[in-house]
């Protein structure tokens, strides 16, 4: 990819108001610093926490509010009982919390550029990348710069509208609003040509670039056991749905159970677990994959609702077998049917447990399918993930 020298360089500003431990900070690290070595690249975030930001190159510049954006006790309370903007297919009420709380980060947003005169600072073409579906980016490029616009977007699309997280959605308006902004983006990017196939549909332009997983050289090796050590590993949060984890393994006498995480349901979980000679927390671990390589026989997710679930991507790279839900973010095309892993119906406890007293008889076979899933990882790779985002800008 070259550049021409006597343009000025491409400004790319990543949006990404809460940079969290996970897939987004992953892939935005990646993104971000190898672009960095041949574009302008700014980021958006109220995150504050230097360990955090760390991972990102000097040549990029943080842009941060002067006061980090806090969710007070009112501002929960309007999540729970805030006012309704209609009905889902459940008969519950939708608040407008999300709404207030994506208001006053787009406006501390602006206040940010202005201040930095942003207009006058960029020449040349500018891009704003926004690291998840978000209408802030479309509405600033109409009031505060002229620019083109990314959005990534997680999960299979057309499911989405039946997942919790986007009750909201299924009200008509919502959804035709959502449309509209995807449509006056200039490239929605998505995990899944199910997403793209979609997208075109409904007149939308969009692109499908994967998250990547590198095959790694030391991996897990079959051992007989006689009671398998299965793993959770990931925030303690209600969409990452723990508590089904939890409470679908915990009358098994003949596991170990391994939480490695933290979260708001980590204290009701260990009260939950109080007693229980096999159960194991392990708090935040940094690579856990790496330090219980030998240890772990299973990994476990639950998600409600997810993008690309980093964390099986991550296994499947050391070779650890996976059981996942269907349908849940790109679960399907990483298992690809029982290929590669285990499929259960999501939030199905009977279908969840069936899988898992299969996996437990014949666990020989469960790591056969491991090992077909580490070779199928080179769909996945870096080389091919980055390649795709430096087409995408240049071709932008």
């Amino acid at each position: 990819m070259k550049i021409n020298k006597n343009k000025e360089k491409k400004n790319i500003l990543f949006y990404c108001p809460f940079i969290e431990r996970g897939g987004i900070r992953t892939t935005l690290i990646k993104y971000a610093n190898f672009l960095s070595k041949k574009y302008n690249v700014k980021i958006f975030t109220e995150t504050t926490n230097k360990n955090q930001l760390s991972k990102f190159n000097k040549k990029i510049e943080i842009y941060q509010p002067k006061k980090p954006f806090k969710i007070s006790k009112k501002f929960r309370l309007l999540e729970m009982f805030g006012i309704s903007i209609g009905k889902d297919d459940n008969d519950k009420d939708v608040t407008i919390f999300r709404l207030i709380k994506d208001a006053f980060v787009f406006w501390r947003l602006r206040e940010e550029l202005n201040r930095r005169k942003f207009k006058n600072e960029w020449k040349g073409e500018n891009i704003i990348f926004s690291m998840s579906d978000h209408f802030i980016p479309l509405v600033l490029n109409k009031l505060t710069i002229n620019c083109k616009i990314i959005i990534r977007t997680a999960g299979i699309i057309p499911n989405r509208y039946n997942k919790e997280e986007y009750k909201y959605m299924k009200n008509l308006l919502i959804k035709k609003i959502l449309i509209r902004f995807y449509r006056l983006s200039n490239k929605v990017v998505t995990f899944s040509s199910q997403n793209v196939k979609y997208f075109k549909s409904l007149g939308i332009k969009s692109c499908c670039i994967y998250n990547n997983f590198e095959k790694q050289k030391i991996v897990k090796n079959f051992k007989n056991k006689k009671k398998l050590d299965i793993f959770y590993v990931g925030r303690f949060s209600y969409e990452k749905n723990v508590d089904f984890f939890f409470q679908n393994l915990k009358s098994y006498s003949n596991i170990n159970i391994h939480l490695v995480g933290d979260g708001d349901y980590k204290l009701k979980l260990k009260e939950a677990a109080a007693g229980k000679k096999n159960v194991f927390f392990h708090g935040f671990v940094k690579d856990p994959f790496k330090r219980f390589l030998n240890k772990m026989d299973l990994l476990s997710i639950n998600s409600l609702f997810d993008g690309t679930p980093n964390v099986m991507g991550e296994a499947m790279s050391y070779c650890i077998p996976v059981i996942a839900p269907k349908n849940v973010g790109l679960t399907n095309l990483f298992i690809g049917n029982d290929k590669y892993g285990y499929l259960y119906k999501s939030e199905d406890s009977e279908s969840f447990r069936k899988k898992i007293n299969y996996i437990i008889k014949n666990y020989r076979k469960a790591f056969a399918k491991a090992r077909k899933g580490y070779n199928s990882l080179s769909r996945f790779t870096e080389k091919n993930t980055l390649h795709k985002i430096a087409s995408l800008i240049e071709k932008l």
